[in-house]
Order: C-alpha cells, then structure tokens, then sequence
C-alpha cells in the first residue's frame, strides 16, 4: 500500500519547531559573544578565543540559554585579578547584584582521570579564592549537560529562583511568540487547559500545539496538570508565574 502519511505530521511539525529554536538560539549566541569579543582585549580577549570553545558553547547554549531563556548577564571566560600575579578566569560568570556566580564545567578528563598535583592545587587555590572575595561557585561535571541536560537546567533555574527569587530578567522577551501567547493564555485562564484550546488560541493543529507546549514543559514555562501516559492538560509552571 502507497504511504500516504503527510511529510508536516507530527515528526515533520516537531522538526520544524526544533530547526526555528535553534535558529533563535544559534542567532542569541553568536550576537552574545560578538558583544563580549568587541570588549575585550590582550589576554582576556585571548583566553575568549581560545577557551571558549564546545563545552562552554554548549553549557551557554543548551544549558543556560534553553533553560533560561536568555544569555543577559552571562560573561564568558570571566577574568577575575587575583592575588600577586596574574588573573583566575571563570567558564561562565553570572554578574547580577547583590550576587556574583562562577559556573564552572568540569570534564572528568582533565579535571579528574589527568589531573597533575599542580593543576589539582592550582584548582583548590582559585576556588578558595573565589569564594573568599564573595563568589558563589558551582561546578557542573560535563557527562551530565551532555547526558541530563533537563537535571542541570532545573538546577540552574533553582539556584536563581532561590537567589533572586526569579528565573532570569527579561525572559518574556526571549520567548518566541507563540510561546509568549500562550503564558500569557494560561496566566489569564487560571486553570488547566488542553492541546486543543491552545491549538485554537494559536490558530494551529492540536498537534502542532501539542508539540510546543511539551516543550514548554520541558523547559518550565508550563507544569503537567492531567494525564500520565499522554499529557491531556497543562497550567503554567513556576517559571511561567513569574512573568
């Protein structure tokens, strides 16, 4: 029998939305660096181009940015001066008062499995340091952005909500548009509601629909209400109340 399955069904809908998304965050990346490489210069412009490179790209990207929404605030490879000689740099420093945040990417390789002595007191020394001159740090292990991207978003999300008591500023402003109607739907309704409500509010297919808001969920803007095996309903998240 002649397949007669519709290429914009549900696979097709889905990789639409996930080639739009990473456009969008293809776009916010590659702008949020150029800003940052614009302001540097001598080492700390070195260290940018040649420190930055794919596992800090995908912390900001997949990690902060999906999770997040935005990458306001967020200085790559960070320069802090340190004690005598010489400056100790941060992967990704959050820099939004009263708070200054060091998130750091640890790659069990390098960090861990071929550490040398000097490297491993070098390592101590800088985190005590920070620490000591009013920074907040946290080290995220690499295996886990690769293989629990959604546990480090949470995390990260967690850690600013109980910080700041919010999830990042601005963030209605990063969110597509179909995804800020729909926050703004579900504030206002006040109570669950279903693919196909958020489907006629859009003027899109339930399935369609369906496909944006699991995302949504994924990245806390929305909350499962009903359903187990198949979400029926959905109602904002915490994220999502804070807009």
């Amino acid at each position: 029998m002649k397949n007669t399955a519709s290429p914009t069904g549900a696979g097709g809908v889905f990789v639409a939305i996930f080639k739009e998304e990473m456009c969008w965050m293809d776009e916010v990346y590659t702008k949020w660096l150029e800003r940052q490489r614009l302001g540097r210069s001598g080492e700390s412009l070195r260290r940018l181009l040649e420190g930055h490179a794919f596992n800090e790209a995908l912390f900001a990207k997949e990690i902060w940015l999906k999770g997040v929404g935005n990458l306001n605030n967020l200085q790559a490879d960070y320069e802090v001066p340190g004690f005598g000689e010489g400056s100790f740099y941060i992967d990704h420093a959050y820099l939004r008062p009263p708070y200054k945040i060091g998130w750091e990417i640890d790659d069990f390789k390098t960090h861990g499995l071929h550490t040398s002595r000097r490297t491993f007191e070098y390592e101590r020394e800088r985190q005590n340091y920070l620490v000591l001159n009013g920074w907040t740090v946290f080290r995220m292990p690499l295996d886990m952005i690769r293989d629990q991207p959604n546990k480090c978003r949470r995390f990260v999300l967690l850690t600013l909500g109980k910080m700041y008591g919010d999830f990042g500023d601005k963030r209605e402003l990063s969110l597509p548009l179909k995804q800020r109607e729909i926050v703004r739907f579900a504030n206002k309704l006040e109570r669950p509601f279903s693919p196909a409500e958020a489907g006629d509010l859009l003027g899109i297919s339930t399935r369609h629909a369906r496909t944006i808001l699991h995302e949504m969920t994924e990245q806390g803007w929305l909350d499962q209400a009903g359903g187990h095996q198949r979400i029926r309903t959905y109602r904002l998240g915490e994220k999502g109340k804070l807009l």
